[in-house]
């Protein structure tokens, strides 16, 4: 990609600009959210997302039933997809196995001792890429006031959050162009945008859906950013980009910005597509190395990217 096009793109993306920007992946809190069961059963069962290798647990106001021979009565879809599926007294943890599908929505079921109702419970499980509740609070009898204050402190807190990073939006897009709106927007300082050449030393999962080349990373004051090039895979549909994330070592994750890509990647090597995944980053934590993860609108197809550093 030439350098004058690049600057042009990395302009666009520290500044967060829509040029054909894909949608915000699924933001998924991680403080606990209740759910709160009905007497008698009915409608859609309640949804509760997870994602390959990571821990989600359902926690429950009442015992769970178990078998005269002490063993659990939870009923879930291709179990054997999961690494772990451990049932407690009042407690579910499960954590998908690496080669769960995204996309994959999964049945659950639990049944509770005792003769109050309801006498179980049904959840609809929805694989995500990255993304997953880590905990989940069900509530078979009435809920505490307690919990439902901490939900509307969380919700203002969101609001309050979504209204800055909205003025953020909308004075950035109002400023001016170039290098002055790195300027305006505080994104440059005296060690200016910081490139580093990635090709030889990423690595690639081999179930990547897209080919992967010309990689490379930048870092800017308090920003970081992963640009590459990629090729569909021949007789394989368009891949139109989602959502991507940085993961660490030890599971924390950079707050990526909305994605930009030229638009949907096809198999044309004369046009390679051009993806550029932007995060907020301090210096200390833009070291690495991370591992990046691109999926596709669905969370179908994945593109897995690994020791990804930063200058």
């Amino acid at each position: 990609m030439p350098a004058p096009c690049f600057a042009v793109v990395l302009a666009l993306c520290l500044l967060g600009l829509p040029v054909n920007a894909q949608t915000p992946s699924v933001s998924l809190t991680a403080s606990p959210r209740p759910i709160e069961l009905a007497e008698e059963p009915g409608g859609e069962s309640p949804e509760v997302f997870i994602s390959p290798g990571r821990s989600t647990t359902l926690t429950f106001d009442s015992e769970l039933l178990r078998t005269a021979e002490g063993k659990d009565t939870v009923t879930l879809e291709k179990r054997e997809a999961f690494a772990l599926v451990d049932a407690g007294l009042m407690t579910l943890r499960l954590i998908p196995s690496e080669g769960s599908m995204p996309g994959d929505r999964l049945r659950l079921t639990v049944r509770f001792a005792g003769r109050a109702a309801p006498s179980g419970a049904a959840f609809t499980l929805v694989v995500h890429p990255v993304q997953a509740e880590q905990v989940v609070e069900v509530y078979r009898n009435a809920r505490p006031v307690e919990s439902y204050q901490q939900e509307a402190r969380e919700a203002r807190a969101r609001t309050a959050q979504c209204y800055d990073e909205l003025k953020r939006t909308q004075a950035e897009r109002t400023g001016p162009g170039g290098l002055r709106s790195l300027l305006a927007a505080k994104q440059l300082d005296e060690e200016g945008v910081l490139p580093k050449v990635l090709t030889e030393a990423v690595t690639k999962a081999p179930g990547n859906v897209l080919s992967v080349f010309r990689v490379r990373s930048y870092r800017a004051a308090g920003r970081v950013a992963v640009e590459f090039e990629v090729n569909g895979l021949a007789n394989a549909p368009p891949f139109a980009v989602a959502g991507a994330a940085l993961t660490g070592r030890r599971g924390a994750e950079l707050k990526v910005l909305p994605v930009w890509s030229s638009g949907p990647i096809n198999a044309d090597p004369s046009n390679p597509g051009h993806v550029v995944v932007e995060a907020e980053a301090r210096t200390e934590d833009a070291r690495g190395p991370y591992t990046l993860k691109l999926w596709e609108e669905g969370g179908g197809r994945t593109v897995l990217l690994g020791n990804v550093t930063f200058p």
